[in-house]
């Protein structure tokens, strides 16, 4: 039961090692977005929105960036925030390059791989789910106006739920190679503290 509520509840000091990971995956979604916007872009209103998404992930980015720079990590709301807002942006983006015709889907793959390695669990669970879902959402909007492939959904779909769970085996082996950390050093003085007692 206690490992249950262990791999389940979210350490403060988890989301801190992961909020770098969900950093740097953010920066890769900015650059590759507006890479992608202006190498081939559809009518100018779509372009601005787009840019528009795009430069608001990276005013949001730069604070975060800014935060672990000093050393303050962003509380957890802020995070979670920012998280859930990278997969509506993504959503949008898809939907204005065409639904489920557009590429772009792959922008999901870096934000849950980041979500994942960051995030408890029950968290994970939540986003890809909510990913998922969106996902799902926009690919039957899609098909009120064309076909859909049924089978390559839901390849996508497996492919997004493959990326959770990679990144979630990842967040289990790094949370105990930590845990071990710890418990070695707290041994270690433990030892140091005895042998300068007996010293003296």
């Amino acid at each position: 039961m206690t490992d249950k509520l262990r791999l389940t509840a979210q350490d403060p000091e988890d989301l801190m090692y992961g909020q770098s990971v969900i950093v740097a995956a953010r920066w890769i979604l900015v650059v590759s977005g507006l890479f992608l916007a202006l190498w081939n872009p559809g009518e100018m209103s779509e372009l601005r929105i787009q840019i528009l998404f795009i430069l608001l992930l990276a005013v949001a980015n730069f604070y975060l960036q800014a935060q672990l720079l000093m050393k303050k990590p962003a509380s957890s709301g802020v995070v979670y925030f920012a998280s859930a807002a990278d997969l509506a942006v993504i959503s949008v983006m898809v939907i204005l390059g065409g639904g489920f015709d557009s590429n772009v889907y792959v922008f999901y793959f870096p934000a849950l791989l980041a979500l994942s390695v960051a995030f408890s669990p029950a968290s994970t669970l939540l986003f890809a789910g909510g990913a998922a879902s969106l996902y799902i959402f926009i690919s039957l909007g899609s098909a009120l106006f064309g076909d859909i492939d049924l089978q390559v959904m839901i390849a996508r779909l497996l492919m997004m739920t493959a990326v959770a769970v990679g990144g979630q085996i990842y967040w289990r082996i790094e949370r105990d190679r930590r845990g071990a950390a710890v418990k070695a050093r707290k041994r270690l003085i433990a030892q140091l503290r005895e042998a300068q007692s007996a010293s003296d």
